[in-house]
């Protein structure tokens, strides 16, 4: 069934009916592939046997084209053999009977081989053959594919239709758009002899419809066909193939069924382009697979090197693969139409081939100067690196991605690299620095044991000592065999003294590990003096070395806090904190910053920081991300500290970053305290940890005390809170706002009436926080003993402490010290406590908090902070999805299956979310839910 043809067959039958009354001709039938020209000639083989013509046809094909005559005999064989003896004297009368006899055997070979006939005479003796067979009858000559016919045929086609004037001969020729080079001057022949050119049309969308429908057995809907119609562009070929495939799939032409169509339609039509491929002239198909190989970077002058065409070739290829709608041109460059048709043909090359190709264009990409980072690309495809310069693109390209933040792809680039490099060679040393680099960002441990390997390759001196510091130093001091590594490696330099930035983050490594430890304060605090005298401040390497030493004289308490006011300013301002800051010791800054109740200045930067880790450098993101709840902790904002903190804790690699495990273990701590939530405690004792991280152990010790209190157990929790002060100053840390153990020890002691010892606590704790000097400090300090002290006296020390607070970042520390002093006016029927109240309650209030009853009434730590009830902060992440899914009004089981966990475990989870936000039950956790996202 032929649609919308009604013109071309018109100009067929009026070509048909003019060489019947002897005005013979040449008819050509031209157009893409696919566009229907087959079926023309059908039409016109049909048309012709209607009239009584003599039909003498043909197919070209590639596989044949390099035999001689070949076309010829296909159109002349068939006749011949089946003519009888008086019609064949008739026909070959002045024709050579060895003309006869090639004709009607299987070759015919010209110029001296075997039937030793001149291709002159070949030609002449063929048209006249045909010319003689038209004196009988009308005589249609049909040859389909011109473009694959061999030279000879085309020749006598051409001989043959330059003689057609008076004849009843049509020929009738079909050509497809594209036409290999070489043959193009015989085929242009053809088409400027044609006396009508038949270009069958796309077909419209109402075709494809009736062809959809005839497919489907049922109407396609409006949006399935406009959408096939697009695809296939109206070519019937396409058209047909994709609704052979779109059946054979078992979709129905329905608009819901549009897209998934589509998608099938896209990989069929490619498919068919590329499977057509093959069949293409040489050329065409070298420079395909070049435009393969190179992607985004077939420039023309690179593509043509790539496979060896020249210009004439090249630009013939080029203009072949756009007709057939595989690639395109932009900016210079050639490139295939979807991503599927470069996969296919990429895929299709030999193996052996599509290596050679890769290897040849990594190597044409290097020599014209192409960023490191592609020609890599490219070398990845092969196998292992057979040219030093391979080793060095891929160690150069490494370091490029790195810089970006992709440390994975820089590993893999290394790791190729290192497979052609000798075994005991410096340059292996060197490379598994590398490697070791990229991997400390996602793989710390191989990290570690790559610079192990390459220190033994590297000589002493600064190449060791630069291997070794890129270890960051809070791994190296968890790891006692990965510490003593990095000392033995940087010492040569330490001992030189040059260069002399190398030096000095040598020296920070050295003190790192040694922070808080007795007597190394007073020399820490010395050498930061030296420091500022000699003005090496000014390098990063010197504010490095700067850092650890401030920490360390800081926690020992060796110093006050307006002694280092003017430094730790400096750090803050000049250090930018970007991520890579996560390699470092700067991360000290911010303990230091937390420590000296000025973290809140340190905010933008980390936040900042946490945005371009997860763009740009996720490795670094858990321990920027503690960094960053211990800041919000700082200020007292426990609900986002908490939310940040956790998802460190339960989302990190706690082998490969210690440090974030440790801040966020101590930040939970420090908020299990204030919440008095033994739940948050249990699952903070429930993670495993670095016992011998001093940070932890404290951290685990409060956490315990705090649980034993809650369960009525103050005894137990009193000795809990004097071994984690014992550990700590063993280890020589004074400085320990974050880990208040005398605070609680005091207030325990209280609670047991012994209250001689509980201010014996009290008073060493002022006289660490006054020698400290920080707002939170002192303030903290004296609300611990106006809550020991009773009457005019605690009264005072409570208003004191309430002044002295209101300098401080801290809000929470604030607003319980409001709370307990109103509280206590209260009690004593004195002005302004129900202002004090207020003012705490608001306080919390603004960081999504409350306390426990609302009253003002004090527990042992003053009142008991709690997040909002109408805030998912608080809970823990399976909590809160859970909670989110009941809002959508699932099931149980329905969020059980989704979630992959048990009915009973999503019915547990529920029991907690309903105590933690202290709703009744399932309706009113939807209302109070479903009202919050309304004022969101």
């Amino acid at each position: 069934m032929l649609l919308e043809r009604d013109a071309e067959r018109a100009a067929i039958a009026t070509a048909l009916n003019a060489a019947a009354g002897g005005d013979g001709s040449v008819l050509l039938v031209s157009g893409p592939a696919g566009s229907g020209k087959s079926a023309l000639l059908r039409d016109t083989t049909a048309a012709a046997f209607g009239a009584g013509a003599r039909v003498l046809r043909a197919d070209a094909t590639r596989l044949e084209e390099d035999f001689a005559f070949g076309i010829a005999q296909q159109l002349c064989r068939p006749v011949l053999v089946a003519a009888g003896e008086a019609e064949r004297d008739r026909w070959f009368q002045g024709a050579s009977e060895q003309i006869l006899r090639a004709l009607t055997e299987e070759r015919l070979i010209t110029d001296g081989h075997e039937h030793y006939l001149p291709t002159e005479a070949v030609l002449y003796g063929l048209h006249t053959v045909v010319h003689a067979m038209s004196h009988d009858d009308l005589v249609v000559v049909i040859v389909d594919d011109l473009q694959w016919a061999d030279q000879g045929s085309l020749r006598l086609l051409g001989y043959l239709a330059k003689r057609l004037s008076g004849s009843r001969i049509l020929l009738a020729l079909a050509l497809a758009d594209e036409c290999e080079a070489p043959k193009y001057p015989l085929v242009h022949e053809l088409v400027t002899a044609a006396a009508r050119i038949v270009v069958p049309a796309p077909l419209s969308r109402s075709a494809v419809a009736s062809m959809a429908e005839v497919a489907f057995g049922e109407r396609a809907e409006e949006p399935f066909t406009a959408m096939l119609h697009e695809v296939s562009r109206g070519n019937p070929a396409d058209v047909a193939t994709v609704l052979t495939g779109l059946v054979a799939e078992g979709l129905r032409p329905v608009a819901a069924q549009t897209a998934a169509a589509e998608a099938e339609a896209v990989r069929l039509l490619d498919h068919r382009v590329l499977m057509s491929l093959g069949s293409q002239p040489p050329a065409v198909l070298a420079l395909a697979r070049a435009v393969a190989v190179l992607g985004d970077l077939a420039e023309p002058g690179l593509a043509a090197d790539l496979v060896g065409l020249d210009d004439v070739e090249y630009s013939a290829a080029v203009q072949h693969l756009e007709r057939l709608g595989l690639a395109g041109r932009e900016d210079g460059r050639i490139g295939f139409v979807t991503t599927s048709v470069r996969d296919g043909i990429e895929s299709a090359i030999p193996v052996e081939l599509r290596e050679d190709l890769y290897r040849r264009a990594a190597r044409l990409l290097y020599e014209h100067g192409r960023p490191a980072e592609r020609v890599a690309e490219t070398l990845m495809k092969v196998g292992i690196a057979e040219d030093p310069w391979e080793v060095r693109i891929l160690s150069s390209a490494a370091g490029s991605v790195l810089e970006r933040g992709a440390g994975e792809l820089a590993a893999r680039y290394l790791r190729r690299a290192l497979l052609n490099t000798a075994p005991d060679s410096e340059e292996r040393g060197r490379l598994l620095v590398e490697l070791a680099a990229a991997e400390r960002g996602f793989d710390l441990v191989a990290a570690a044991r790559h610079l192990s390997q390459a220190l033994s390759l590297l000589p002493p001196g600064p190449q060791q000592a630069e291997a070794a510091l890129w270890i960051p130093p809070a791994f190296a001091a968890a790891a006692p065999n990965v510490g003593a590594a990095v000392r033995a490696a940087v010492e040569p330099v330490l001992r030189e003294g040059e260069p002399a930035e190398l030096a000095l983050r040598a020296e920070a490594r050295t003190w790192y590990p040694g922070i808080g430890q007795p007597g190394r304060g007073e020399a820490a605090l010395a050498r930061l003096t030296e420091l500022e005298l000699t003005e090496r401040l000014d390098t990063p390497a010197g504010r490095e070395l700067a850092v650890v030493l401030l920490h360390s004289a800081v926690l020992s308490g060796s110093v006050p806090v307006d002694d280092v006011e003017t430094v730790l300013k400096r750090l803050v301002s000049e250090e930018p904190l970007d991520p890579r800051h996560a390699y470092t010791s700067l991360p000290l800054l911010v303990s230091t910053a937390v420590l000296a109740d000025g973290a809140a200045v340190l905010e933008p930067a980390l936040t900042a920081a946490a945005q371009a880790a997860q763009e740009h450098w996720p490795d670094t993101a858990p321990l920027i991300a503690a960094e960053l709840a211990e800041v919000k902790l700082a200020q007292g904002e426990l609900a986002k500290a908490r939310r940040i903190a956790l998802g460190v804790l339960e989302g990190t690699d706690h082998e490969a970053w210690p440090d974030a495990l440790a801040r966020s273990v101590t930040t939970l701590a420090q908020i299990a305290l204030e919440t008095q939530d033994p739940e948050l405690g249990e699952r903070l004792l429930g993670t495993p940890m670095d016992g011998t991280d001093h940070r932890v152990f404290a951290a685990r010790r409060l956490t315990r005390g705090m649980i034993d209190l809650v369960r009525g157990d103050p005894a137990t929790a009193l000795g809990r809170f004097l071994d984690c002060g014992r550990r700590l100053e063993r280890e020589g840390w004074v400085t320990t706002p974050q880990y208040p153990w005398r605070i609680w020890a005091a207030l325990v002691r209280q609670r047991l009436g012994d209250l001689a010892a509980a201010q014996a606590h009290a008073a060493e704790e002022d006289q660490f926080a006054q020698a400290w000097g920080t707002p939170l400090s002192v303030g903290r300090s004296l609300r611990l003993q106006g809550m020991l002290t009773g009457g005019a006296d605690g009264i005072a020390l409570l208003q004191e402490a309430a002044g002295i607070l209101r300098e401080s970042e801290n809000v929470v520390e604030r607003a319980r010290t409001a709370v307990v002093l109103g509280a206590r006016l209260l009690d004593a029927g004195l002005p302004d406590a129900e202002e004090l109240l207020a003012e705490g309650r608001e306080l919390v209030k603004a960081i999504g908090a409350s306390w426990l009853d609302g009253t003002g009434e004090t527990e042992l730590n003053g009142p008991v902070l709690r997040f909002s009830g109408d805030s998912l902060g608080n809970l823990t992440k399976t909590e809160a999805a859970v909670a989110r899914l009941v809002v959508q009004g699932w099931t149980n089981q329905r969020i059980a299956d989704s979630l992959g966990v048990t009915r009973r475990a999503v019915e547990k989870n529920l029991t907690g979310t309903y105590r933690k936000l202290e709703v009744s039950g399932r309706a009113e956790l939807i209302e109070r839910l479903g009202a919050l996202d309304q004022e969101s």
